[in-house]
């Protein structure tokens, strides 16, 4: 009875004390937003504070470049910012990107060519536009100008800035799966500046 004992203390030591909580990683980012980046394989995941994994492994996120890289730290990985991480989904053979919860749900849909991680509650995202510009009388269509346009969105998906720099775009004829480039970029606390088509800026404030 005492080995008994004895083996269930040591048990109980093991369980409590020494608990591997995630194993078998390839890779674990810094805490950001009291969110780390796990990941497997391809995939990434997430995990909290308490080092339970919230997010499972999955393809479909977007990781950050690190602008910070050390002896410690080489790899780009996905982020949380403002409770919100950039996810992407294929659509028409067409990247579209859009942002999950701490939770994984989808909390604006994939809807966007490219989008930036939000910063102090702000995005950067383009979005795709098409405007009729006249009528074929001989094939009975419309003629449609397609562009992307750069804008300023909240937390809520609200676009709540146009950036008034659209760009002729037909993504049908892209080479490549790389989303277009951003124009625009957040230089101060509510101020974004924008290269316009004579390589200029011009600073907008939201």
């Amino acid at each position: 009875m005492k080995n008994l004992f004895i083996l269930i203390f040591f048990l109980l030591i093991n369980t409590f004390c020494f608990a591997q909580i995630i194993t078998d990683m390839d890779a674990i980012s810094p805490f950001q937003d009291e969110m780390a980046a796990v990941k497997k394989g391809n995939q990434w995941g997430f995990v909290n504070k308490n080092g339970e994994l919230v997010i499972n492994y999955r393809d479909d996120l977007v990781v950050e470049k690190n602008s910070s890289k050390n002896k410690v730290n080489t790899i780009d990985y996905p982020v949380f910012k403002d409770g919100m991480c950039l996810f992407k989904k294929m659509i028409n053979d067409i990247y579209y990107y859009g942002y999950i919860d701490k939770t994984g749900k989808e909390i604006i849909p994939p809807q966007f060519l490219n989008a930036t991680n939000f910063v102090n509650g702000y995005a950067l995202i383009i979005a795709p536009s098409k405007d009729v510009i006249g009528f074929n009388e001989i094939l009975k269509k419309d003629i449609v100008s397609s562009n992307i346009e750069e804008y300023v969105i909240n937390t809520s998906g609200e676009r709540i800035r146009y950036l008034e720099n659209p760009i002729k775009y037909d993504s049908s004829k892209r080479k490549s799966k790389k989303p277009p480039v951003f124009h625009s970029k957040f230089v101060g606390p509510n101020l974004v500046a924008v290269q316009k088509k004579d390589l200029k800026w011009d600073v907008y404030e939201f």
